[in-house]
């Protein structure tokens, strides 16, 4: 199941997901515009979520 999300949902839900049962992906990450990439908080907390020309799309996989 994947559901569309907001910036400001994508970074609420990778910050505060201690389950891991669900994943937030983000198409544009590595320059990837065709694919969907799975974020870490520890290794991505600092990305610009709301820079919508380098990361135009986020998703929620449910696991």
């Amino acid at each position: 199941m994947q559901i569309t999300l907001t910036p400001f949902l994508a970074k609420i839900i990778l910050r505060w997901n201690p389950f891991h049962r669900v994943l937030v992906m983000c198409k544009g990450y590595s320059e990837d515009y065709k694919n969907f990439t799975e974020l870490v908080w520890e290794d991505d907390k600092n990305l610009d979520f709301y820079d919508r020309e380098t990361y135009p799309a986020f998703q929620l996989w449910m696991l």
